[in-house]
C-alpha cells in the first residue's frame, strides 16, 4: 500500500504540491489485505495511522460499505452470499495532536470523490429497512457515477445528482463509554435488535493490532452499523463537501476515521443503501478547548454546505401519518415515515417503476424527509420530498 503524497486530485500543475498527505486504498482488494490502512470497528486501542496537527489536512481513500464483495455483473448472487461482518472498512484513525478528551475536534469537509467510478445501492436479502419483508429476494442496483450525476441500467429513465459524502466519520470511544455502549447494547443483541459482537468467524480488523491484542479488544470492540455519541454511521447527506463538524473528543488525539462513502443519499437511507463507492476524502482539522462543556455538546453538531444541488422548489410530497386504515399508532414518528415511503412507492408504480425500483429511488435520490407534527395527538405527519427533475418523464398528476 502506498502512502506517498500524489498530486493526483490535488493538484493540476505538476509542480505544485499542496503538501497533503494521502493515504491510498488498493481497489479491489478487501480490508483483511490492507489492513494497515484501517479498521471496521471502533476500540480506543486502534494504533493511528498517522498523526497531524490544528489547521493541517489530509486524505484518506477507503474501500465502500461492502468492503469489494459487491460485483459490476448483473447476476445478483453477491448480495445473498453478503457477509455483513466485514462492513465499513474506514480509514484512519488519524490522531490529532493537542486534542483532548472533552475539547471539540472541527472537521472541514473539503471534497468527497470515487475511486473506481462504480456505485451500488442494493436491497439486501433480510436487510432491506422497514420495508425488508416485501423484498425477501432482494434487488441489486448498480451505478456508473459520471461527474455530477449517476445512472443505472437497473433503473432506466432516471438520472441522480450528486450530493457526495462519507456516511461514517468519527472519533474514538474512550473506555468507559464503549462499556456504555455495550451495556446498553447487548440486550438488544439477542432479539437480533443490534449488530452482534465479534465471535470466531468475525471479520473485525483493528489496522495493525495482532495476537493477544486484538484479541483483547474484539472482546469489547463495536460494531460501526448505528451512529452514537462519536458520530459513527450517522449516514446524513448534508455532511457533504463544504460543511464543517463539530465532533466531542473522548479520548486524547481524538483519533478520526472516515468511511462508507456515499456518491448520494435520501433522507433516511431508507432500504439501508446509499449510493455507496470507494472515495477519497479530504478533511482539516481544528479544535475547540473545553468545547464539550462549554457548549453542552453530547453528539456531532453540523453546519451544513453550500454546495447541495439546487433543485428549488422541483419536489411532489407525501405526507404520511402515524394512522393507516384500522391501525393506530401514538405520535410515531417510524410509522408515520414507512406510510409515506409506502404511498410513494404505489404512486412512482403509476408510471412504470417496480415496486423494487421505486424504493431504491426513494434511498438514493437527494429525497428530504422531515417532521411534519408531533404534537397534535394522537397523530404524527412526516413529508416525504421527492425532487422531480430526475426523471426524465413528467410524474406529478394531470
Amino acid at each position: 500500500m502506498s502512502t506517498d503524497f500524489t498530486a493526483s486530485g490535488v493538484s493540476r500543475f505538476p509542480d505544485r504540491d499542496l503538501g497533503v498527505k494521502r493515504f491510498s486504498c488498493d481497489v479491489g482488494k478487501p480490508l483483511a489485505e490492507q489492513k494497515e490502512l484501517g479498521h471496521n470497528r471502533w476500540h480506543p486501542d486502534i494504533p493511528p495511522l498517522y498523526e497531524l496537527g490544528p489547521g493541517e489536512e489530509i486524505i484518506l481513500e477507503a474501500p465502500g460499505y461492502d468492503d469489494y464483495q459487491l460485483q459490476d455483473v448483473d447476476d445478483d448472487g453477491d448480495i445473498k452470499t453478503f457477509d455483513l461482518t466485514r462492513t465499513h472498512p474506514l480509514a484512519g484513525p488519524v490522531r490529532i495532536d493537542g486534542a483532548k478528551a472533552g475539547d471539540l475536534l472541527v472537521v472541514d469537509v473539503l471534497d468527497i470523490l470515487p475511486l473506481s467510478g462504480i456505485g451500488y445501492s442494493n436491497i439486501l436479502p433480510g436487510m432491506g429497512g422497514p420495508l425488508a419483508s416485501w423484498f425477501p429476494e432482494g434487488f441489486k442496483t448498480i451505478w456508473d457515477l459520471h461527474g455530477l450525476f449517476a445512472t443505472s441500467r437497473q433503473i432506466p429513465g432516471v438520472e441522480i445528482p450528486a450530493i457526495s459524502h462519507p456516511g461514517i466519520t468519527g472519533v474514538a470511544p474512550s473506555y468507559e463509554l464503549l462499556d456504555l455502549w455495550n451495556r446498553r447494547e447487548d440486550p438488544l443483541i439477542v432479539d437480533g435488535l443490534a449488530a452482534p459482537r465479534a465471535d470466531a468467524t468475525d471479520q473485525a480488523v483493528l489496522r495493525t493490532l495482532g495476537g493477544d491484542a486484538l484479541a483483547d479488544a474484539n472482546r469489547t470492540a463495536a460494531r460501526t452499523i448505528p451512529p452514537r455519541e462519536n458520530g459513527g454511521n450517522m449516514d446524513i447527506k448534508n455532511l457533504s463537501r463544504g460543511c464543517r463538524v463539530y465532533y466531542p473528543v473522548f479520548v486524547d488525539g481524538a483519533l478520526f476515521s472516515a468511511g462508507d462513502y456515499h456518491f448520494a443519499e435520501g433522507d433516511g437511507e431508507i432500504t439501508w443503501n446509499a449510493i455507496e463507492m470507494d472515495g477519497a476524502g479530504w478533511f482539516r482539522f481544528d479544535i475547540i478547548k473545553d468545547g464539550m462543556a462549554r457548549y453542552g455538546v453530547k453528539t456531532p453538531m453540523i453546519r451544513p454546505s453550500a454546495c447541495d444541488p439546487n433543485l428549488g422548489t422541483r419536489y411532489l410530497t407525501f405526507i404520511g401519518l402515524s394512522a393507516k386504515g384500522t391501525d393506530q399508532r401514538y405520535l410515531d414518528l417510524t410509522f408515520a415515515a414507512t406510510n409515506a415511503v409506502e404511498q410513494a412507492i404505489e404512486y412512482l408504480g403509476k408510471f412504470g417503476y417496480s415496486p423494487e425500483q421505486a424504493y431504491t429511488i426513494i434511498s438514493v435520490a437527494p429525497c428530504e424527509m422531515h417532521v411534519g407534527g408531533v404534537v397534535d395527538i394522537p397523530n404524527a405527519a412526516v413529508t416525504l420530498k421527492i425532487p422531480l427533475d430526475i426523471f426524465d418523464q413528467d410524474i406529478l398528476p394531470h
